[in-house]
């Protein structure tokens, strides 16, 4: 599947649906012969240059950073599916270099978004991302920047919220020894030292024979989540990696659209309007 193609025909047709009227966008003074909003008045409402707007729908960009789609997604008004439907095909799974992981997590406000260093430390998360991983925490949760692996371990509400998600474990067991190699340092060997010596699920991954890593590799597309204030959720991730120089990363979940898991989040979004309000 071709998802650049498959963009630019999700954002024609949203456009061609859309009438200047709809988005309360200014056409000007003279007679006008298309209803639908034109490529130049999209641009305009998402704050984009015109020409740049023209190159993703046409699908000459590339993949599109999360920030410009959410400008589009916000100039459009997309509900959640449709919202989540175009961070998919604008940004689908993989890696792609991006600069400012600590911007994009306010710059998309309506999915679950939070960025890490190499250790998993969370350098920054909006509020759907903490309401993800940690619902128990008082809100609004600025000053404090927990630790995944260590919450993934050694925090029973943690664990539990992913479940039976072992492939997600291992994978971050993996990450963890891939970055003593890549970006050793005393904190991260430290916490290293610390779970294995807290943890016997941790220190079982950890010491276990090469040959049995296999699921350290890849933890997977889907994330499985048994929220406690939503109840499942599976949702797509997308990892967007600044730089391997300095080992930051996000990661963007969303759901499939029309789902349960959409149904979920739009109840943890209600939910977190009225926690933080």
């Amino acid at each position: 599947m071709d998802s650049f193609a498959d963009l630019s025909q999700f954002l024609r047709s949203h456009r061609l649906r859309t009438t200047p009227e709809q988005r309360g966008v200014s056409t000007g003074a003279g007679a006008r012969t298309a209803p639908c909003l034109l490529p130049a008045e999209l641009a305009r409402a998402a704050g984009l240059d015109a020409d740049r707007y023209t190159d993703i729908e046409d699908g000459r960009s590339g993949r599109v950073p999360l920030s410009v789609l959410d400008a589009l997604a916000s100039a459009l008004r997309l509900d959640t599916d449709d919202r989540a439907e175009l961070f998919r095909l604008g940004a689908s799974p993989g890696t792609s270099r991006l600069r400012g992981l600590g911007h994009l997590t306010r710059a998309v406000p309506m999915l679950p978004v939070i960025a890490f260093n190499h250790r998993y430390d969370i350098t920054g998360w909006n509020l759907p991302g903490q309401a993800l991983l940690a619902w128990e925490l008082d809100w609004p949760v600025d000053h404090v920047r927990p630790n995944l692996a260590r919450m993934l371990f050694l925090d029973r509400a943690t664990r539990a919220l992913y479940g039976h998600g072992q492939r997600q474990v291992a994978g971050l067991v993996g990450a963890l020894r891939r970055a003593t190699e890549q970006h050793p340092d005393e904190e991260l060997t430290a916490m290293v030292v610390e779970l294995a010596a807290t943890s016997r699920e941790f220190a079982q991954l950890w010491f276990r024979p090469a040959e049995e890593r296999r699921d350290e590799e890849d933890c997977g597309v889907l994330v499985r989540f048994e929220h406690p204030a939503v109840g499942p959720m599976e949702l797509s991730r997308v990892v967007l990696e600044e730089g391997a120089q300095n080992g930051e990363w996000a990661v963007v979940f969303s759901p499939e659209p029309g789902s349960a898991s959409a149904a979920a989040l739009d109840g943890l979004l209600a939910r977190v309007s009225g926690r933080s309000g």
